[in-house]
């Protein structure tokens, strides 16, 4: 490749703004002090001898429905990964117990939880609550709680079921019209699942939510309860302490006063993180992570906003050649991005080469790369302000997407082994990375794209439908938002299929797609992290859960 010389920049002409609002946490974090071990040693002895109580259930359950149930809420509540063995030695009686009953309730549980365990159940089993005219029979629409049953279950649809979708919109039409009705807390469960269905939620954001209505019905059981509440409170103290020296690493860079113009989202890139994968034994990989999203961040804003298109050229050409050398060449602004995207992919290095693992890093370089040169290609659709058709859009707006990125960023901390083959997998684009590309990428669309043409901005995938089937932008919403929901049909399919590829390496990916489902909700809170982003990541990462005494025990929450 010839060299790309240095090109003299003229500064005279204003450049693009994002407008973007300041760090909503600024130093928070650095002065925040987690419970501290000794405070959570007392606590996590109760934990063990709940976990004792919690086995005796499985063995002693022995009728299906009420197995069922405990395993559901043992999942809402965050604390299945402390019980896979026993939840996975359940699930498989289950499937292979056979099973004819004639409640659409437990029908649709049964369902659910076999589907999301990656279990070949078939949607058939629905057929005998269909009417003559193929409608679901009117004697289910005043059961709530079949209601909620099978409206979750049926977001796990493939592209092929039609009875699913038809569950969906059975249920949801009824469901809207009485959960002003319902009990409290289970009106708060069909609020949350009409908002972002159950499937498609965040685990940490789910378990949050899940605690206090939990607590709210007669039948809780209280040992599950304070179970969770425990393990939410020993969780978010680790988190809290990862993000604290996130933080601390996130200030010492000063990347953040170096480039004013981009947003400063180091908390909000770990929560994205957190739902990817909360777990203790991912402290390293969610460290790692945040740290590969907030660079990619910023380049995203130097692409889309900053820079101008010769600039671009050359911090293109130095990303693809990855040579330090080249920094020279750089305005001053890049120098510093693109110096700290090189020392970060450097010490991930280091890091990971006493466990053989440094190959890891170069997936993820080549990844970076694709995503300047989409990046590029973009600045410059949007320099001559150039509207692709659907496909050619796609060709570089599912790679600027950035999952395959965050996928090998994901994998990157991961005490896992994960061979060279998955890694070319995943940098194939294959139709689960590329699903969770297509929903982020028109959700991303959907919400932002009147708020970025207010400024020089590559078309959005809304114009190019619209333009490509002279259609109007909110026919062509409608229209992307059923290429979305397809999307997830893809994913839910690859969940079952992808049989070579272990769970602990295909919920990342599912994780990534979740997330779009809360982080464009209405807008993006992502760029606009100052209400509803700020809510939720207080609620889940600062506030303390509230536990009552037990057993003459002092209140937890008075500790912290």
């Amino acid at each position: 490749m010839e060299t790309l010389k240095a090109i003299p920049l003229s500064f005279d002409s204003v450049r693009q703004s994002g407008d973007y609002h300041p760090s909503v946490w600024g130093d928070y974090f650095l002065s925040y002090n987690p419970i501290s071990p000794p405070e959570l040693a007392p606590l996590k002895s109760r934990m063990d001898e709940l976990k004792v109580e919690i086995i005796q259930m499985f063995n002693n359950t022995k009728d299906s429905l009420q197995m069922m149930e405990l395993i559901d809420a043992i999942q809402r509540l965050g604390i299945g990964y402390h019980f896979e063995k026993e939840i996975n030695e359940a699930l498989s009686r289950l499937f292979n117990t056979a099973y004819d009953g004639n409640d659409l309730y437990t029908v649709a549980l049964r369902f659910r939880l076999l589907r999301q365990n990656r279990y070949h159940i078939s949607s058939d089993d629905f057929n005998k609550f269909l009417d003559e005219k193929g409608d679901f029979k009117d004697c289910f629409s005043s059961d709530a709680k079949a209601l909620l049953s099978i409206y979750d279950a049926a977001h796990l649809a493939m592209a092929t079921e039609e009875i699913l979708d038809k569950a969906i919109n059975f249920s949801k039409t009824h469901l809207m019209s009485m959960k002003s009705h319902l009990e409290p807390h289970f009106s708060l469960m069909v609020s949350s699942s009409l908002e972002i269905p159950l499937f498609k939620r965040t685990d940490r954001i789910k378990t949050r939510n899940y605690l206090s209505i939990y607590e709210q019905d007669a039948n809780f059981n209280d040992v599950l309860l304070e179970f969770g509440k425990i393990d939410f409170i020993c969780l978010q103290a680790m988190h809290q302490e990862e993000v604290r020296r996130l933080s601390m690493w996130w200030k010492n860079l000063g990347l953040s006063k170096k480039l004013p113009f981009s947003r400063d989202r180091l908390v909000e890139c770990y929560f994205w993180v957190l739902s990817v994968y909360f777990e203790p034994c991912y402290s390293r990989a969610r460290t790692i992570m945040t740290k590969c999203i907030i660079q990619m961040s910023y380049l995203d804003d130097i692409y889309d906003v900053y820079g101008k298109l010769e600039e671009l050229r050359l911090l293109t050409d130095a990303i693809e050649r990855w040579d330090i050398k080249l920094i020279d060449n750089l305005p001053d602004y890049m120098q510093h991005s693109f110096r700290s995207l090189i020392e970060t992919f450097k010490d991930i290095e280091t890091e990971l080469a006493p466990e053989q693992n440094s190959f890891r890093v170069q997936y993820l370089k080549y990844e970076i790369k694709k995503v300047a040169k989409s990046y590029l290609q973009e600045a410059t659709w949007a320099n001559k302000s150039y509207v692709p058709k659907l496909e050619e859009h796609f060709g570089v707006s599912l790679i600027t997407a950035g999952y395959s990125f965050l996928t090998c960023a994901a994998y990157m901390g991961m005490k896992e082994f994960i061979s060279k083959e998955v890694f070319d997998w995943v940098t194939s684009l294959p139709e689960i990375i590329k699903s969770s590309c297509v929903i982020g990428r028109l959700m991303n669309d959907i919400v932002s794209f009147e708020h970025e043409q207010k400024r020089t901005h590559v078309a959005s995938a809304i114009q190019s439908y619209a333009m490509e089937h002279e259609c109007s932008e909110e026919e062509a919403c409608n229209k992307l938002m059923e290429m979305s929901n397809n999307a997830w049909k893809s994913i839910s399919k690859e969940l079952v299929e992808l049989s070579n590829l272990p769970s602990s390496l295909i919920w990342p990916i599912i994780n990534l797609a979740r997330f779009n489902e809360f982080i464009y909700l209405g807008k993006d809170l992502y760029t606009n992290s100052d209400h509803i982003m700020k809510e939720t990541i207080n609620a889940v990462l600062v506030e303390p859960v509230q536990m009552k005494k037990m057993n003459n025990k002092a209140d937890i929450s008075n500790s912290m």
